[in-house]
């Protein structure tokens, strides 16, 4: 079983390699909806981009709580945060060089209307298995516990 040093060490290389996500939001009735997402760790917020009419940017806008799952069942990381800044793709040409370095594509080549939302990580938890449920907390209170 890895301690929190490890888990953290490892939750890092995930994030910086720039994978793959599963975004979760709910809209102000707390109805679920779920996409998958690139996103860009940029050292201390995960970085998503999303057309600025779909269901998931107005769930960021008016409840600004999500969470993003990475990995596979066996090897997991759950990260709860919550948005401090959205801006337009248009409007954040530094930004969209980042991301776009980072993840591989260009939300400014996608089409007009998309937006950036940057999450802050308030709790990150990270099991590989039933063995690392306990201890699986490597951040809380938008705290690293290492």
């Amino acid at each position: 079983m890895r301690d929190a040093k490890a888990r953290k060490a490892d939750v890092l290389a995930a994030l910086e390699q720039h994978a793959d996500m599963w975004l979760s939001t709910a809209d102000p009735a707390g109805r679920p909806h779920l996409i998958p997402v690139s996103a860009w760790w940029d050292g201390t917020h995960l970085v998503i981009a999303t057309a600025g009419a779909s269901r998931t940017a107005k769930n960021l806008q008016t409840n600004r709580a999500a969470r993003v799952a990475g990995g596979s069942p066996s090897d997991a990381i759950m990260i709860d945060a919550e948005v401090v800044e959205n801006s337009a793709v248009e409007d954040s040409p530094d930004l969209a060089r980042g991301f776009a370095g980072a993840v591989g594509w260009d939300p400014r080549q996608v089409g007009p209307g998309w937006f950036f939302f940057r999450l802050r990580p308030t709790r990150i938890q990270a099991y590989r298995g039933y063995d690392e449920l306990d201890g699986r907390d490597v951040m809380r209170g938008a705290r690293w516990l290492t």
